[in-house]
């Protein structure tokens, strides 16, 4: 039980590699359950199993700035984040996928790809002069680089 205790105090801080932290702090999420709609006989009728959940990803401090900048058109006009699940009859179920798909959306939006080598940057510029010399190639048989420095040749 100790070793589990440190493993959450040692993931629950900021974690600037990852974007945020972890596990979610549950007091700033907001979690509201409703009922699901399509087919599902009585059970859809008296269970209430559809989750949204609403993150104020403007006002949340356990979130780093890179990560709100990539969200930020996935925002609603009050800069509110909104994820719903109704996949599963369970509302138990659809409240943990609601988490693990917020938790998927901030990975995704906190990763920032590692600098390119020096070999990379030169295996671009490589690839770019052959793109612009395959271009002009192509397009040399055009009006325009026909002669240059007389427009009003044919």
């Amino acid at each position: 039980k100790q070793w589990y205790q440190r493993r959450v105090r040692a993931l629950n801080h900021h974690d600037e590699d990852r974007g945020f932290v972890y596990p979610f702090p549950e007091n700033k999420i907001n979690v509201k359950t409703m009922r699901s709609s399509g087919p599902g006989g009585q059970n859809g009728d008296k269970r209430e199993t559809k989750v949204q959940i609403k993150v104020d990803i403007i006002q949340a401090d356990w979130i780093s700035y890179r990560t709100k900048e990539s969200l930020s058109k996935q925002l609603d006009k009050s800069g509110c984040l909104h994820i719903y699940d109704e996949s599963s009859r369970s509302q138990n179920r659809n409240k943990t996928e609601c988490f693990n798909k917020l938790y998927r959306l901030l990975l995704e939006h906190s990763f920032t790809p590692p600098e390119p080598t020096e070999e990379e940057l030169a295996a671009l510029k490589r690839q770019e002069r052959a793109r612009k010399k395959k271009w002009k190639e192509e397009n040399k048989s055009k009006k325009y680089y026909r002669n240059r420095n007389n427009p009003f040749s044919l």
